[in-house]
C-alpha cells in the first residue's frame, strides 16, 4: 500500500513538474538584470534631445516638424527651424504609448497617426495629441501587421500602410477599417521586397504613391490601386539611376522627389519628370549622415533627414548642412550602434561602440574603466581614424585568454587592432589583405581568426597576426560564405562562423575542415537571403553575433528574427530568448553576445543599449 502510494505521489509529481515545464516559456530562464545605454531622459531638458535612432518624419499645415524617435518609444515635435517643441508617449502597449515607432504620418485633417510597430498596430490621435482610435494585431491577415512601417495619406484620406515584412501596402478608411491591399513578395512590376517609406502625391490628375521598394534598390510609383507606372532606380549601385537600400521618400510642394539613398550615405533629389537633380554627400570630416532613414522637404529649399546612425537630424540645403538636431550619444554610457562585446576572466566587459568610433572598458559592476578610440574616446561623428588609437566602425571585440589582449575587428579600416587589457596599445594587422573584417575571436592557444568579411573568407594567423592558413570563398555550398560576420571558438578549438545571408552557422576544425552547419532549412542556403529566412526553432534570419559558454554551448543573435538562439555544439537547438520589443526582456536587431558564468551579455544596435541576462 505504502509503495503504491509513493509511485502515485511521485507519478502526480512528476505530471506536475512537467506541466509547469509546459507552462514556462523556454526565455523565462533568461532574466535581464541590468540594461545599459538606453535611458537618457535624466539628461534632457525641454530645449534638449537625446534621439535613438530617430527614422520617419511628417510635417504638419503649419510647417511643424514630427519624428519618430523609434528608440525611444516617442514622438519629438519641431517647428520649422528645428527647434524642439515638444515629446510625445513612453514605451508600453496602452492607449499612447509606444513600442519602437517607426511610422508618423499627418491626415488631411490635421490629426497624427503612428505606426506602433512592436505593438503591431496604428494608433491615430487629434493635432493635440489626445487619443482617437487604434487598430490592427500581429498576424498575416487583413488589418494584421508583420512589421509595420510608414504610413501614406491619400486625398481621399485613405491611410497606405507599408507592411514590410509581408511586403504589401495595407489601406484604411479614417476609422481604421481595412479597404484593400496591393503588392506581394517579388522583384516585378508592383512586387516589393522589404518595402519600408512610403509618400503620396496628391493630385486632381489622380494620386500617385511612391514606395522605397528597399531591397530591389527602387522607389516604384504606382496609382493608389497599386497599378505599376513607373520606377526610378531598380539595381543596386551608387548612381543617379541606382540606389543601395533606399528607406525614405517624400515630395515637395514643386514635385520633387527626395529619396534617402540609406546605404550609399546621402540624399537624392529628381524633379516633377524623375530626371536626376542633384544629390548630398557624405560629409569626411563627421561621417553624417549615416544611414539617412527619411527625409522631408521645407518647401523653401531646405530639407531635414534623419540621420539615424549618428541619432540625430541634419538640416540642410542642397549643399551645406545649417543645423544640427539633437544631443550627441557620446556620454560614457550612451551608445551609437553598439556592435559587439567581450568578457575577461574577472568578468570586466569590452564593448564596440560602433558609430562612435570607440571601445569602452567596464568592469563587472558596470562602472567604466576606460574607453578607446579618437576625440580621447569620447566619440561622436567626428571620431573615427586610421591612426593606431583610432577606429572607424568597430565591430566584434575579443577577449584572448591565452595572452590577456584585446582583439578588435576595426572593421572600416580593414585591420585587427589588438591592446593588451589595460587599455595599451600593441599592434595591428590587415592592411592590403583583409576587407571589412567584422569577426575576430582566439583560440586557446592565442591562435587568431579573422571573419574577413569582404572577402568571405575566414584566415587563422598566428599570435603576431602571421596567416597560417585561409578557407572559404563566396557561395552557399559547405564552406562557402555570403557575408561571415562574428565567429569564436569552443573549448576544443573548433570554430564556429555566422553566415549572415546564408542564414545559418558554419563549424570548422581548427585547420579549416568542414564539420557541420545549422540554420534555415537546414543550413541548406539559397542565393537569395530573403529565401532563407525562418523563424521557427533553429531556424536563422541575418543572424550577426556568436558566442560559446563554459559547456560549449552556441549562442546566436538571431538579429532579424530579434531573439538570441542556443545550440549544442553539433547545432541542436536548445532554446531562445528575447522578442521583438523596447522592453528590457526584448531586441531590436541584437548583434555582440558573450558569456560569462550564469549572465549573458548583449548588445542592441537599434535600441543602442547592452543587456545583461542571468540564467
Amino acid at each position: 500500500m505504502k509503495k503504491r502510494l509513493a509511485r502515485r505521489l511521485s507519478t502526480l509529481l512528476t505530471a506536475f513538474v512537467l506541466l509547469l515545464g509546459l507552462m514556462l516559456p523556454a526565455s523565462a530562464v533568461h532574466t535581464v538584470v541590468r540594461t545599459i545605454g538606453d535611458d537618457l531622459s535624466a539628461l534632457e531638458n525641454t530645449n534638449s534631445c537625446y534621439f535613438n535612432n530617430p527614422v520617419a518624419m511628417a510635417k504638419d499645415a503649419d510647417g511643424n516638424i514630427y519624428v519618430a524617435d523609434m528608440g525611444n518609444h516617442r514622438i519629438v515635435k519641431l517647428d520649422n527651424a528645428g527647434n524642439i517643441i515638444g515629446k510625445f508617449g513612453s514605451l508600453g502597449t496602452g492607449n499612447g504609448q509606444f513600442d519602437t515607432p517607426f511610422g508618423v504620418a499627418i491626415d488631411n485633417d490635421g490629426n497624427i497617426l503612428v505606426a506602433d510597430t512592436a505593438n503591431h498596430r496604428i494608433q491615430k490621435f487629434d493635432s493635440q495629441w489626445n487619443y482617437l482610435t487604434q487598430w490592427g494585431s500581429e498576424g498575416s491577415g487583413n488589418g494584421q501587421f508583420g512589421l509595420a512601417r510608414e504610413i501614406g495619406i491619400d486625398s481621399q484620406n485613405h491611410y497606405h500602410v507599408c507592411d514590410e515584412f509581408h511586403d504589401r501596402i495595407q489601406v484604411f478608411d479614417e476609422d481604421g477599417t481595412y479597404l484593400y491591399q496591393y503588392g506581394g513578395k517579388g522583384s516585378g512590376q508592383g512586387q516589393f521586397s522589404l518595402p519600408q517609406g512610403i509618400a503620396v502625391k496628391q493630385s486632381p490628375d489622380g494620386d500617385r504613391v511612391y514606395i522605397c521598394d528597399t531591397f530591389n534598390h527602387r522607389v516604384q510609383v504606382l496609382d493608389v490601386q497599386g497599378n505599376y507606372i513607373t520606377q526610378i532606380g531598380g539595381s543596386s549601385g551608387d548612381s543617379s539611376t541606382s540606389f543601395t537600400y533606399p528607406r525614405g521618400v517624400n515630395i515637395d510642394t514643386n514635385g520633387d522627389v527626395y529619396i534617402a539613398d540609406t546605404f550609399n550615405h546621402k540624399i537624392k533629389v529628381y524633379n516633377a519628370s524623375h530626371t536626376f537633380r542633384f544629390q548630398t554627400s557624405l560629409n569626411l570630416v563627421d561621417l553624417e549622415p549615416c544611414y539617412p532613414c527619411q527625409v522631408l522637404p521645407l518647401g523653401d529649399g531646405r530639407f531635414i533627414l534623419s540621420d539615424t546612425g549618428n541619432s540625430q537630424l541634419l538640416l540642410r540645403n542642397q549643399s551645406t548642412v545649417l543645423r544640427h538636431v539633437g544631443t550627441q550619444r557620446t556620454t560614457n554610457y550612451a551608445f551609437s550602434n553598439v556592435s559587439g562585446i567581450a568578457t575577461d576572466f574577472s568578468g570586466n566587459y569590452y564593448v564596440s561602440d560602433s558609430l562612435n568610433h570607440r571601445v569602452l572598458k567596464y568592469n563587472s559592476s558596470g562602472t567604466l574603466v576606460y574607453k578607446l578610440g579618437g576625440n580621447s574616446g569620447n566619440g561622436g561623428p567626428g571620431a573615427y581614424g586610421i591612426n593606431y588609437w583610432q577606429f572607424t566602425s568597430p565591430k566584434q571585440v575579443s577577449y584572448d585568454r591565452a595572452f590577456n589582449r584585446l582583439l578588435i575587428a576595426d572593421t572600416g579600416n580593414s585591420r585587427i587592432q589588438v591592446f593588451n587589457a589595460n587599455g595599451t596599445w600593441i599592434s595591428n594587422f590587415g592592411y592590403g589583405v583583409f576587407s571589412n573584417p567584422m569577426g575576430v575571436c582566439t583560440d586557446s592557444y592565442g591562435n587568431i581568426y579573422i571573419a574577413d568579411t569582404g572577402n568571405n573568407r575566414i584566415m587563422k594567423c598566428n599570435a603576431y597576426g602571421i596567416t597560417i592558413t585561409t578557407w572559404g570563398g563566396f557561395g552557399t555550398a559547405n564552406g562557402k560564405f555570403n557575408m561571415p560576420t562574428y565567429i569564436t571558438c569552443d573549448s576544443n578549438n573548433n570554430v564556429y562562423v555566422v553566415d549572415r545571408n546564408n542564414c545559418r552557422v558554419q563549424k570548422f576544425s581548427s585547420s579549416g575542415v568542414f564539420l557541420g552547419k545549422w540554420g534555415t532549412n537546414g543550413g541548406n542556403a539559397s542565393s537569395n537571403p530573403l529565401d532563407n529566412w525562418g523563424t521557427g526553432d533553429g531556424e536563422l534570419f541575418l543572424p550577426v553575433g556568436i558566442a560559446c559558454d563554459s559547456n560549449n554551448r552556441i549562442y546566436v543573435t538571431d538579429s532579424s528574427n530579434n531573439r538570441v538562439q542556443v545550440f549544442t555544439s553539433s547545432g541542436t537547438f536548445v532554446e531562445s530568448f528575447g522578442h521583438f520589443s523596447g522592453s528590457t526582456d526584448g531586441f531590436f536587431s541584437p548583434q555582440g553576445i558573450a558569456c560569462y558564468g550564469n549572465k549573458v551579455y548583449v548588445t542592441d544596435a537599434l535600441l543602442n543599449r547592452v543587456s545583461v541576462f542571468e540564467h
